[in-house]
């Protein structure tokens, strides 16, 4: 059985039933292939999603770098292209997102599937941090500096959640959030935060997650 082929049947079951499959056994047997044939590739559905999440941000790295203008880019541009394509990406697959994706209170630490999404997004924000060092971007500020990558990634969580709750035309809000809460970001790693913060509040405070909002 192949591995993208157990991928599809998984993310068709949970789109058409509303849940993951009940079991392992009933799953595998829908493929029909035995419990240990779907073992060979995922050791449980949350493996098998963890894997989804973390593949849609490595795909979207992979997508960035490797195109003609990303040496090019400022930092604040590369995180800017970055999320902007990743968005794009979650746009194939919005549905099993919008079912499955794991969202919490905030405050709370994110969801053990999202483990493998964090590793590779933290290793790509460094690579951007340290580009930002290099042109002045960023401001090196100690020990503190180290929490830069996590605090994007917190930044990256919070890109999807606002993506997947957006109803606006195309996804305008979204590109708005993304502009605005990026330019805060380096502010805030750079060296000014004021007009970048009072600019996203005033953007926020305007915001309507009804599912009338069109705007």
């Amino acid at each position: 059985m192949d591995h993208e082929h157990v991928i599809g049947k998984y993310i068709h079951t949970v789109l058409e039933t509303g849940h993951p499959p009940a079991s392992v056994y009933s799953f595998a047997k829908e493929l029909e292939i035995s419990e240990r044939e779907f073992f060979e590739h995922f050791a449980s559905f949350d493996a098998l999603e963890a894997h989804l999440w973390k593949r849609v941000v490595t795909d979207a790295i992979a997508a960035v770098e490797h195109s003609e203008e990303w040496g090019g880019f400022s930092a604040q541009q590369k995180l800017l292209t970055f999320c902007y394509a990743l968005c794009d990406r979650i746009l194939d697959q919005r549905s099993f997102f919008l079912s499955r994706f794991p969202r919490l209170p905030k405050g709370d630490k994110p969801h053990r599937s999202l483990c493998g999404m964090r590793q590779v997004f933290t290793e790509f924000a460094e690579r951007v941090l340290d580009s930002g060092k290099e042109s002045g971007e960023v401001a090196c500020r100690g020990t503190l500096t180290q929490a830069y990558p996590l605090g994007l990634f917190g930044h990256l969580l919070s890109v999807i959640e606002f993506n997947l709750e957006d109803t606006s035309t195309r996804f305008e809000r979204t590109d708005a959030y993304i502009e605005k809460s990026v330019r805060l970001a380096f502010d805030v790693i750079g060296t000014q935060a004021v007009d970048s913060a009072f600019d996203l509040f005033r953007f926020l405070s305007g915001r309507s997650w009804g599912p009338s909002n069109q705007a």
